[in-house]
């Protein structure tokens, strides 16, 4: 086993052994005070795949960002840049917007952007009570932060605003966190998890990654994603990857 990548800390609230869920603030509080370097990884050791992950958000982009001119994209939940950094470089017209409401993960954006000084800007904002004009961009993007989401409705109400937020002929376009369709799935896709962190990480800090899984994420399904997806108006979803619980998946807005 390596440990010798930096790991997150998990430095959240003590809780109760009842697992209950993170507030939205203890979230925000959490990614304040982590290492924002651990999340700036080309490579990071607890995520199956990464390279492919993000590398086939970025290709199913191709249609709509490449031959364009200069063309807008909004990154939600940004994190310190890993996406927007491979969209940056594949796409020389684009111009991103890269949205987390964490400070501390976007003061670190300048050290992962450091090539696309000016094509890109940051805003320190809760993503999940944006209202930004319709019409805006011609692809939304996220990696690794829908799952915060608490409660349907909270999903449909984004998918809502992300349709609106995208030119016709947008799309947006998502690898994250999905909970199984069923407890029994759930609890397989999550024992895949574990039996692949088990190999690359010690025991203590498997355990601590899945106490801070139940106490912060919250993901649903890709049924639900796809059904909300069409809800919102998106006339095309499709899956692209899923392994264990993560999932690629996109929505095309046709009009």
């Amino acid at each position: 086993m390596t440990t010798a990548r930096i790991l997150p800390r998990y430095v959240g609230p003590e809780l109760s052994s009842s697992d209950r869920k993170m507030t939205n603030e203890e979230i925000r509080a959490r990614f304040n005070a982590e290492v924002a370097e651990a999340y700036s990884q080309r490579k990071p050791v607890w995520l199956p795949e990464y390279d492919k992950v993000l590398g086939l958000v970025v290709k199913v982009l191709e249609p709509i960002l490449a031959g364009q001119e200069t063309v807008r994209v909004l990154d939600l939940g940004a994190g310190t840049g890993n996406l927007s950094r491979r969209i940056l470089k594949s796409y020389k017209n684009s111009r991103v917007t890269l949205v987390d409401f964490s400070q501390n993960m976007l003061d670190e954006v300048p050290n992962v952007l450091s090539s696309f000084a000016s094509r890109y800007e940051v805003r320190q904002a809760d993503f999940w009570q944006m209202d930004d004009p319709a019409g805006e961009y011609a692809a939304v993007v996220s990696s690794f932060a829908l799952h915060h989401g608490r409660g349907d409705e909270v999903y449909r109400s984004i998918y809502r605003k992300i349709h609106a937020w995208l030119k016709p002929g947008g799309m947006f376009a998502c690898c994250d966190v999905v909970d199984g369709d069923t407890p029994e799935l759930a609890a397989l896709n999550l024992a895949g998890w574990r039996q692949y962190l088990n190999g690359k990480l010690t025991p203590e800090h498997v355990e601590r990654m899945f106490a801070n899984y139940r106490r912060e994420d919250s993901p649903i399904s890709l049924r639900k994603h796809l059904s909300y997806l069409a809800e919102a108006g998106f006339e095309a979803t499709d899956v692209l990857w899923k392994r264990f619980n993560f999932a690629v998946y996109v929505g095309i807005k046709n009009s």
